[in-house]
């Protein structure tokens, strides 16, 4: 079983991270704020602790939040 406990300095790396990946890719991403980012992370944190599946990819799970958090801005 994984854990479902992630701090919320994890889960604002792991956002980075599919930004730049994101980027690398060729992909334009709009321009987030650090208050922005910060309440992405709060969101998926939340999400995570409260419905998060233990046998889910924690890295797909933030990917997907990002690509939704984006798609409706």
């Amino acid at each position: 079983m994984k854990s479902l406990a992630f701090s919320k300095d994890d889960v604002v790396q792991e956002i980075l991270d599919c930004i730049s990946l994101k980027q690398l890719n060729g992909e334009i991403i709009p321009s987030l704020s650090n208050d922005r980012i910060d309440s992405i992370a709060d969101s998926i944190i939340f999400e995570w602790q409260e419905l998060g599946d233990p046998e889910a990819d924690f890295s797909e799970a933030v990917k997907w939040n990002l690509e939704q958090n984006l798609a409706h801005a």
